[in-house]
């Protein structure tokens, strides 16, 4: 099933149908139209326009299997479904209107080919005592990319690779160094584990940075609003899921 498909389609032969002045409430005889070529013409968008109200009406049934993620999404697809029937009307202008709705309500919709598919797998190494508030991120974080919240979801990177910077640096020295320094960020930690000699991968230490520069870029204030690309933050949030299968 292509819902958006179908109704694009149908959205196309209402154009044609009022480009060539057809009516619906206008039945046309065959015969005539078989010796008139504008009159056969006529017919043809007529029974294209038919075919296609019949298609999108008849889409309740397969919509209703379709699940979605937010409230505002389940609400406009029940307004959707309350609407369709209505399309089985042969006044153009009331069609028209019934597109127009139709048309708003679907950009709050996600459809079953549209859902991005999850790539975010939770490493089974995280220490126990940070895992819950870990994966609590990583699924809040993935609720945020599937809805193109990217900004939100580089700053859920860098909340998720401090939790884990922090846990290193307790299992070195055995302290909480957030009791000292509360707001040391990722730049500042990699310095702490680099004093005790902890000898972090340079590639995991670029990583880190760059996740940071990201971040920073997205929540600090700048003269140009910045705001990632879905490349950008799929990219991020890979580095952050590689870089906690190798801190532990």
């Amino acid at each position: 099933m292509s819902f958006k498909k179908d109704f694009q389609q149908l959205k196309f032969a209402l154009e044609t149908a009022v480009k060539h002045n057809v009516q619906l409430d206008k039945h046309i005889d065959p015969n005539k139209a078989m010796l008139d070529y504008d009159l056969n013409q006529r017919k043809y968008y007529q029974q294209a326009l038919q075919k296609a109200i019949k298609k999108v009406k008849n889409a309740p049934l397969q919509l209703q299997t379709i699940v979605q993620d937010s409230a505002v999404g389940q609400e406009k697809l029940n307004h959707l479904m309350e609407i369709l029937p209505q399309l089985d009307t042969t006044n153009i202008e009331e069609l028209q209107k019934f597109i127009k709705k139709i048309d708003l309500l679907i950009k709050y919709i996600t459809f079953p080919s549209e859902r991005k598919e999850s790539f975010i797998k939770i490493p089974k190494n995280i220490p126990s005592d940070i895992r819950s508030d870990v994966v609590l991120d990583l699924k809040e974080l993935e609720k945020c990319y599937k809805n193109e919240c990217y900004r939100s979801s580089v700053i859920l990177c860098g909340r998720v690779l401090e939790a884990a910077l922090h846990r290193k640096y307790y299992d070195v020295t055995g302290q909480d160094i957030l009791e000292k320094s509360p707001g040391i960020g990722l730049g500042n930690l990699i310095a702490k584990l680099k004093e005790k000699n902890v000898a972090l991968d340079p590639a995991l230490t670029n990583q880190i940075h760059l996740v940071n520069q990201v971040r920073v870029f997205s929540v600090h204030k700048k003269k140009e609003a910045f705001s990632p690309s879905e490349q950008q933050t799929q990219a991020m949030i890979l580095y952050t899921l590689d870089i906690l299968e190798k801190l532990f």
